[in-house]
């Protein structure tokens, strides 16, 4: 007989495929032959059969009756002639599964590994690359592929994975030892974009790629690679794979062919002739978009941890795009956290800008520039020439650290324009990134690591002179407080960008709630109780014109109940935008409800199905709802959008069973009539405490006249326009006291 594991289970006799019956009989010998010959405890069996919180009474019988059937078909099929017989054997505390290991192709796939890996050690190459691909030949997909769809997911298959994966290195290496980097050239390329953490991969492909004459796109896979670990881990490439880059850009001639594509090696290593027109350049180190020259520290050098520094994990390692210094003692973290990007040049005449004055000079303005943003508890993390990059979050948060980094852009503006004739142009967005910093001391050096100053600094290219452009969730913490233009769509980076026109005269009174609206969140938090008493399904539809505060009422909304109720768990997604569809509110509510905070930094893919197994109630439905949101379903088409918000109903409705949820969404209105159908039905499935305040247009109605009319907890609330005179000075009606950091002797402008 002969058992596979390497793809789907399946066991041959005499070259006849056995039947296996069901999912549980299947994995109950899939378990047992990734521990061939050793004995397996049936509490293994039964936590790997059923989580522990749905295991049947009966489970243990089940597992009986699986041991029985599958005897029978063994004992039934082992009859042939290609084998000694396997036997299943009952052992304390379980069972054993007795089996000649040559029968299994896990291990032969282990031996010829072993065998492969002793030729290259002993430099045989040619040998062990025929070696290694007769290994991976075992592999037919997946470890386990058919049980792995049913919502199978134990540690063996990983560890399985991953010794394919060094399996797959190994081979690589002993075929670019050859010289067949072409014939493993598109095998690389397409494993290192499905495993882009790996360092040895990565190598491997910058190697063939530099001997296939593409040196530019060898140093671009560095950059990539940098770039999309430093997000996971914040820690430099080892010091291989960067001496491995410099060779590259030295044309190191120990990295040509070993055998054979003289011409190409030659041609890629040989000195350009004089004048030389030096093809390779500086840009292509990094990865589209190109990320900021590093900018020197404001007060010490830039630096980032060595992966050779810290354990390896699953040969994993980062390297951050790095802006400041670390300070020694330093504690580094995540962060939400808003940054501020300034580039400044002459407003008139390059004579203004060397004038004798100190204020004039290139130091007077930076000095200028450090005032307006240390007074607004900022820190300016890096500059180089004309371009600044400052910090907001260390010593307040969101949103208030974005009002503090807007309003330092119009003061640092009107300073320069003023006292040094130089003219601005700034870029303030908010997010996630890992910051360096030495919490007990604020006069160390801070680093901030990640993508986020990589953007801001490739969206200031766009910025007109003298202009403030932020992010759309900046304009939305801020609004109160300063008179934005009209959304920006952007083909890459954040969702849109907003003009900053003007710092308002007055805005909302203190503690995240405007005065005038107080009585609505009154109301709100009345409806929440209601729902959590009844156990029942609400909404509350709000309505207004633009500007009328809808926005702001929900963002206050959700700082009073993430303050005061720790078991509720708030959605808000980013406010809809017109003709959005299922797969626009799928892709933000994905975003906006992560099962952790950290769980944001991973791929969708994971974070969805992280989320769907914490709601689903059993594996069955999981893998259920996990192929009608997946972004590529088994049956190769995209998923119907009426399936997709049914299946995003059943997760919201499934956690309402679990905990209170409460689902904010902006600007309705503008969504498509699939999603109005569906924010209308939700809910409608039972019980369970869930309130959905729904924020849009008065257009709604016009479109919808019945609009929640069919729902038996639902309400609505029309929110007027707020006079202009209403809203008192602005030193009396901040959301956040006006803190600034003086100095001594300096007064506050």
């Amino acid at each position: 007989m002969e058992f596979k594991v390497l793809g789907p289970l399946e066991v041959l006799s005499d070259g006849r495929s056995l039947p296996l019956g069901g999912v549980q009989q299947r994995a109950v010998l899939a378990l047992l032959l990734l521990h061939a010959n050793q004995v397996v405890p049936t509490s293994r069996l039964l936590e790997a059969l059923w989580p522990e919180d749905t295991r049947p009474v009966t489970a243990r019988k089940m597992v009986q009756n699986a041991v029985w059937a599958l005897r029978a078909v063994l004992e039934t099929g082992g009859n042939g002639n290609d084998g000694p017989p396997p036997h299943l054997l009952t052992r304390a505390p379980g069972y054993l599964l007795r089996v000649d290991p040559e029968q299994l192709d896990a291990t032969r796939f282990e031996r010829a590994v072993a065998a492969g890996r002793a030729r290259l050690d002993g430099g045989e190459p040619a040998e062990a690359a025929a070696l290694l691909g007769e290994a991976l030949a075992h592999w037919r997909g997946p470890a386990l592929s058919d049980l792995v769809e049913q919502g199978v997911r134990w540690p063996e298959l990983s560890a399985l994975g991953q010794l394919r994966l060094d399996a797959m290195e190994d081979r690589f290496e002993a075929e670019l030892a050859c010289g067949r980097h072409h014939a493993v050239l598109g095998d690389l390329m397409a494993l290192a974009r499905a495993e882009p953490l790996r360092e040895r991969l990565g190598g491997q492909l910058m190697l063939a790629l530099y001997r296939c004459g593409r040196q530019a796109e060898a140093l671009n896979v560095f950059g990539t690679v940098r770039q999309a670990l430093v997000e996971a881990y914040g820690l430099e490439p080892s010091a291989a794979l960067r001496t491995l880059q410099q060779r590259i850009l030295r044309h190191d001639r120990e990295l040509a062919s070993p055998v054979g594509d003289h011409a190409t090696a030659d041609a890629a290593l040989a000195p350009a002739p004089a004048p030389a027109p030096a093809p390779a350049s500086a840009p292509v180190l990094a990865p589209v978009p190109a990320p900021p020259p590093e900018l020197a520290p404001a007060g010490g050098h830039p630096g980032a941890r060595s992966s050779a520094d810290a354990p390896e994990a699953g040969n994993r390692s980062a390297a951050p795009a790095s802006y400041g210094g670390a300070a020694s003692g330093a504690v580094v973290e995540w962060r939400d956290v808003c940054v501020l990007v300034v580039a400044t040049e002459s407003a008139g005449d390059v004579t203004v800008a060397v004038s004798e004055r100190p204020d004039d000079s290139p130091h007077g303005a930076a000095d200028l520039l450090t005032e307006s943003v240390e007074e607004r508890s900022g820190t300016v993390v890096g500059s180089l020439g004309g371009l600044f990059a400052a910090l907001f979050g260390l010593r307040s948060e969101l949103p208030e650290a974005s009002l503090n980094a807007v309003r330092a852009a119009f003061e640092a503006r009107e300073r320069l324009a003023s006292r040094a004739g130089t003219a601005t142009r700034a870029v303030v967005l908010s997010g996630r990134a890992i910051v360096r910093h030495d919490p007990r001391d604020p006069r160390a050096g801070v680093s901030v690591m990640g993508t986020l100053l990589d953007t801001a600094h490739g969206l200031l290219g766009g910025v007109p002179r003298g202009e403030i452009h932020v992010s759309d969730d900046v304009a939305r913490d801020t609004d109160g407080w300063v008179s934005y233009g009209e959304t920006t769509r952007t083909a890459d980076g954040p969702a849109g960008i907003r003009r900053a026109r003007s710092l308002r005269p007055g805005g909302p009174a203190a503690h995240g709630t405007d005065t005038a609206r107080r009585p609505e969140l009154a109301l709100l938090e009345d409806l929440l109780e209601y729902a959590r008493h009844r156990d029942a399904p609400c909404m509350l539809t709000v309505l207004g014109d633009h500007g009328a505060g809808k926005t702001r009422l929900l963002a206050g909304f959700e700082r009073r109940v993430t303050d005061d109720f720790d078991e509720v768990r708030v959605v808000r997604p980013r406010a809809l935008r017109d003709g959005d569809d299922a797969a626009s509110m799928a892709a933000a509510l994905l975003e906006a409800w992560a099962p952790h905070p950290r769980a944001r930094l991973d791929p969708p893919e994971r974070r969805l199905e992280a989320l769907v197994r914490s709601v689903a109630g059993s594996d069955r439905d999981a893998a259920r709802l996990l192929r009608v949101l997946g972004a590529a379903p088994p049956s190769g088409r995209a998923a119907d959008e009426t399936d997709v918000l049914a299946a995003w109903s059943e997760v919201i409705e499934g956690e309402a069973r679990r905990r209170p949820v409460v689902l904010c969404l902006d600007d309705l209105h503008l969504a498509d009539d699939a999603v109005l159908d569906w924010v209308e039905r939700l809910g409608d499935a039972g019980t369970g405490t869930l309130l959905v305040v729904a924020c849009g247009h008065v257009d709604l109605l016009r479109r919808r006249p019945l609009w929640g009319g069919a729902r038996e907890h639902a309400g609505r609330l029309t929110l007027p326009r707020p006079p202009a005179s209403a809203a008192p000075p602005l030193r009396r009606t901040l959301l956040f006291p006006d803190r600034r950091l003086v100095r001594p002797g300096r007064r506050v402008r």
